[in-house]
């Protein structure tokens, strides 16, 4: 039952995952083709394309243009670092998820974050401002910034309930497939902390990210300023086994995870 809850393409990637590790795909192995996937679970194209592309995130396939997508050995696995939303993280973590918008409206472009959506100078920008809760506690202040065309798909929807992924995703089939993370420390300035119920210049965590679709192309950049004293990030390393030198082939992260104590 809780299965069947999921979005269609996470439900697709579980089923395909569980065939690969029960060897029912041996290494080396190609997947049905998209059309056939496509048949098979009766969805379409992009819903395919989303569940093998987290196939691929997780090393278990790797894809050939124009030649389609083939069972990665198992020696070349590499530790799942997953893309996930922030209300996901929170909803795992056993709180409820909420939002309060302060903010959404047409602005002039930004010489700051223009270059970031690959947008052109002079482009129009959707700027969507939200406070978000855990529960009823205030853990993060979020500053967003989205081209038109994809701004313009969540001007009536419900941004306090829902996430930009979520209604993406599940309502316009347009699958986020890729994100950039930058972490800083900063100091709140007047208005966030405003915003946060903090003092001014209080310690915050801020992520800084950019998430992407199909095609490499940006739908948004964020600047998510995070309490560090409700939120932490832990990471879990593994050492390559291979070599004794761990400066050699590096330790490729197994796990990056958010921590809550709200």
């Amino acid at each position: 039952m809780e299965e069947q809850s999921k979005p269609r393409h996470e439900q697709i990637a579980h089923h395909l995952r569980r065939e690969i590790r029960e060897d029912y795909f041996q290494e080396g192995d190609k997947l049905p083709s998209e059309k056939r996937l496509c048949e098979y679970f009766q969805v379409s194209r992009i819903t395919v394309r989303r569940a093998l592309q987290t196939l691929e995130n997780e090393s278990l396939i790797y894809r050939k243009q124009g030649l389609g997508a083939f069972v990665m050995a198992r020696n070349n696995e590499s530790p799942l670092i997953q893309l996930t939303d922030f209300a996901e993280d929170l909803k795992k973590a056993g709180y409820q998820a909420t939002s309060k918008i302060i903010c959404f409206k047409k602005t002039k472009a930004k010489v700051s974050i223009n270059p970031k959506l690959g947008l052109s100078p002079t482009s129009q920008l959707m700027k969507l401002e939200r406070i978000r809760y855990a529960n009823d506690e205030i853990v993060a202040f979020d500053q967003t910034w989205l081209p038109g065309s994809y701004g313009q798909l969540l001007f009536d929807e419900d941004l306090e309930h829902k996430t930009i992924y979520e209604i993406l995703e599940e309502k316009y089939e347009i699958p986020i497939t890729a994100g950039s993370y930058t972490f800083t420390a900063v100091n709140a300035t007047k208005e966030i902390a405003q915003h946060m119920g903090l003092g001014e210049s209080a310690a915050l965590l801020c992520i800084e990210r950019c998430s992407k679709t199909l095609g490499n192309k940006r739908v948004y950049y964020q600047y998510r300023y995070l309490n560090p004293t409700f939120i932490r990030y832990e990471i879990e390393l593994n050492r390559d086994e291979s070599s004794l030198d761990s400066t050699k082939n590096g330790m490729p992260l197994k796990q990056f995870v958010p921590r809550f104590s709200v």
